[in-house]
């Protein structure tokens, strides 16, 4: 079988849907027989990778100036490639235009197209649409958007989801054939490490060995709600005086900001974009507690990393990121900056305890890549 994932929610520079794509290119190439082809965005139209693991890029700009992601605009190209490989399964990671395509091909062809709702696209429009309207724009955002997933699905074998919270959310709006379907982790990579190591660790990367070490990883952008990230670090630079630091994990559109905002609050401090998964997983493992700012997450893939490396996390609670949470008795209900910042100051005090043992536990248990792809393989070769 020749499965073809596509989606314009890629970039070099990491993020969950990347994780997912080389996870499950790593997953079918060392347990199936089945050829692997990701068709992703690039700045021009050409194969970088062959074999039964394919990857080609599709000509497209940068969403804006300070992004990484691209738009999949040669849609001729795009076509050209599936009709050129034939893939008995298609697979897109995300709604737009180029989705459609896939879509209206595949059912041309006689191949299986599904969906894979990595992000809640509504969202992300209603973040621009209310800048210029009033709050009456939402149900009508909201409304748009949901006829057009359901035209979208209507056509498709099926759309995974990776939570319950959005699966009640895309029912409500009769989005049809979804199927749950939680992302994994490597937990080879992710895992705890002894007190002893964790004091080498915080000497290798340059953290102080008895601070407590509060930890972000992700985007700085708007859609990771960077901007509240930064509200809290100066929240919690009020609240608690002891001894404590502050590491910012990543890139992205807000890094000015991001550093500026570094350059007078000498507490925190950022570190590149780590593409090595190892190189990620130290900071997991040096670190005393993992702050979620983002009030926009259909999944929150680093909270999984995280727990597997045994260390908690906090965030708001309400959303998909619930399902992911070994426990939620710290997490912030009232959605701001300062709400967030007194949790982790409470949280900041009640470490280590006993909780931290279980969680590497916990994920291992539930969620991991074999059960993920396993799963969707099942669906993949179901017969109808």
């Amino acid at each position: 079988m020749k499965i073809c994932d596509l989606t314009q929610m890629y970039s070099s520079q990491g993020g969950g849907v990347r994780s997912y794509l080389l996870a499950k290119r790593k997953f079918l190439r060392e347990n199936t027989p089945h050829d692997h082809i990701m068709i992703v965005p690039g700045s021009r139209t050409e194969q970088v990778e062959g074999g039964r693991s394919q990857v080609w890029t599709v000509r497209g700009p940068l969403v804006n100036q300070t992004s990484r992601y691209r738009w999949m605009l040669d849609l001729p190209a795009l076509l050209k490639i599936l009709y050129a490989q034939r893939p008995d399964v298609v697979e897109a990671g995300d709604p737009y235009h180029a989705a459609m395509v896939a879509r209206n091909w595949a059912n041309r062809r006689g191949s299986k197209f599904y969906m894979f709702y990595h992000s809640h696209f509504p969202d992300a429009i209603l973040r621009t649409v209310l800048k210029f309207a009033g709050t009456w724009a939402r149900s009508v955002t909201e409304q748009l958007a949901g006829d057009y997933l359901r035209h979208l699905a209507t056509g498709g074998r099926g759309v995974f989801v990776g939570s319950q919270n959005l699966i009640q959310i895309l029912r409500g709006w009769g989005v049809p054939r979804l199927i749950h379907l939680p992302l994994g982790v490597d937990t080879k990579t992710f895992y705890p490490v002894p007190l002893e190591k964790k004091q080498e660790l915080r000497k290798k990367l340059g953290l102080p060995s008895n601070s407590k070490v509060l930890l972000y990883v992700g985007r700085f952008s708007p859609d990771k709600d960077t901007a509240l990230l930064l509200r809290l670090w100066k929240r919690v630079e009020e609240l608690e005086r002891g001894d404590w630091v502050g590491v910012m994990v990543g890139d992205g559109q807000m890094k000015p900001e991001a550093e500026d905002f570094v350059r007078r609050h000498p507490r925190i401090r950022i570190v590149p974009f780590l593409k090595e998964s190892a190189e990620l997983a130290e900071w997991y493992q040096a670190s005393d507690l993992l702050i979620h700012p983002g009030r926009w997450e259909t999944f929150g893939l680093v909270l999984l990393e995280a727990q597997a490396c045994a260390l908690p996390v906090i965030a708001f609670r309400g959303g998909p990121m619930d399902e992911q949470a070994y426990q939620l008795k710290d997490w912030v209900i009232d959605r701001s900056s300062n709400s967030l910042a007194l949790g982790v100051v409470k949280r900041m005090h009640s470490l280590p305890d006993p909780d931290r043992h279980s969680l590497s536990g916990f994920i291992q248990g539930k969620f991991s890549w074999e059960k993920t792809f396993t799963q969707q393989l099942s669906e993949y070769e179901a017969k109808g």
